[in-house]
């Protein structure tokens, strides 16, 4: 297996790494004990090392990261960097260690070793990451794009019969392959136009009836002997010699840069450009009904409610329908893109204790389920109190009521359209809110 060099990372992208650093800088933080207990939906947003159970030494070690970025500095920098204040906490070496569940074993913590694979992992990913995010708002300019493997002598066998084969950009296959597909992969994408794909004679191939999924061995708890399992996505395809190959990612690697705030990025610059119009609009409901994309809500969802308390994190999760922003307009409402986001303090934190404590709390599977039910509301009512939309949700006797409330939760830089509140009503009390004037239904 290859170790990329630092020429190998730096030429991941031919960018200044501004993207990078905000995707490192961005992500959360997940506490795990195995690094194969974190899906790989997760990663896309929640920054994790196997054993670092504190999180200000998963801060220290993301913090280090980022630094490294922005100055430009090397892999050796970041162990010299980073090991005295590993050290000073106790997050060095060889150790007995105590998992959660009380068990005791003996774990590497910090080495020059396990910071170099931690190095290379997490700035391969945010460099594709960023590349992703850039490919994908040139789409329309550039819709093809290619896949790219270092061909030397070391390369995997199936990430080199990958090479050169190029796939339009809405082709499943770049949910599952996009790079880093395994550890110290050295692969990456470049988008191409129509004219660079003619002028090369290249053939745009299609993944339709040549994707499948396999169940891989993950790792061993050290401790239990349990055996960890995950199903990848594969992709039957041919070499350049034109041997059939199965291409898989490794484990903890089929995810995808969709799931990323970076992505968030993109998905809002859009629908800002394009303020309430229909086909724009879909077009980013579209990327947030994906499964894909859904299973790094879900993975946002359990991290949060893991932790307990809320991060400062934000992720998109719903679309609101043209009528219903031109509705809120019309209000005086000062829409700001008509997506919504969801704030990490409205699923762990005081409020929802609050909200638990009553019996009218959204279970993790109904918080979850979100996504599909914002885009199909049972009714939207609009609160002449709070200036707000509310979105009556399905439900047995009670519907879930989510409020949108606009230009008032911060998102990186920028204000956004959130998830005020979502818990659960009775039926009487919104027919009781219409009666008195509470609410006016917008449909």
């Amino acid at each position: 297996m290859p170790t990329p060099t630092e020429a190998d990372l730096r030429a991941i992208i031919q960018l200044r790494p501004d993207a990078a650093i905000e995707y490192l800088e961005r992500k959360g933080f997940a506490i795990t004990w195995n690094w194969h207990d974190v899906s790989a939906a997760s990663h896309a947003r929640a920054f994790t090392v196997a054993k670092a159970a504190r999180l200000d030494v998963l801060q220290d070690i993301r913090n280090a990261l980022g630094d490294n970025l922005e100055k430009g500095q090397t892999l050796r920098d970041f162990q010299r960097n980073l090991r005295p204040t590993l050290e000073a906490k106790g997050w060095w070496g060889r150790q007995i260690v105590v998992s959660p569940d009380g068990g005791a074993e003996s774990a590497q913590l910090g080495s020059p070793r396990r910071l170099a694979t931690i190095y290379q992992t997490n700035m391969q990913s945010a460099y594709m990451a960023g590349r992703y995010a850039a490919a994908y708002e040139a789409r329309e300019t550039h819709p093809y794009w290619m896949y790219i493997a270092v061909m030397d002598g070391v390369t995997r066998p199936s990430h080199a019969a990958l090479h050169g084969k190029v796939f339009r950009w809405d082709d499943p296959i770049w949910q599952h392959i996009t790079p880093p597909n395994g550890y110290n992969c050295r692969c990456r994408i470049v988008a191409l136009s129509e004219a660079e794909v003619q002028r090369r004679g290249l053939k745009v191939e299609s993944s339709a009836g040549k994707l499948g999924t396999e169940t891989l061995e993950a790792g061993i708890d050290q401790r239990t002997g349990e055996i960890r399992s995950e199903t990848v996505t594969t992709l039957d395809t041919t070499d350049r010699a034109g041997k059939r190959v199965r291409f898989r990612p490794d484990p903890g690697f089929d995810g995808s840069p969709v799931q990323s705030h970076l992505m968030d990025d993109v998905l809002l610059r859009k629908a800002q450009r394009t303020l309430g119009e229909p086909a724009a609009l879909a077009e980013v409901q579209q990327v947030l009904l994906d499964p894909v994309r859904q299973k790094g809500w879900e993975a946002y969802i359990d991290n949060a409610i893991a932790l307990g308390r809320p991060q400062g994190q934000s992720m998109a999760f719903g679309v609101l329908d043209a009528a219903d922003l031109v509705f809120a307009q019309g209000k005086g409402a000062q829409v700001q893109s008509g997506i919504v986001f969801m704030s990490d303090a409205r699923l762990a934190g005081a409020k929802v204790r609050r909200h638990q404590a009553a019996g009218d709390a959204l279970s993790a599977a109904e918080l979850k389920a979100l996504p599909e039910q914002i885009a199909r509301p049972q009714q939207v009512l609009w609160d002449t109190k709070n200036k707000t939309l509310l979105y009556i949700l399905a439900g047995g006797t009670e519907r879930a009521k989510l409020a949108v409330r606009f230009n008032r939760e911060s998102y990186g830089k920028v204000k956004v359209d959130d998830a005020a509140t979502v818990f659960k009503v009775a039926m009487q009390d919104i027919a009781s809110g219409l009666n008195g004037g509470l609410y006016e239904v917008v449909r």
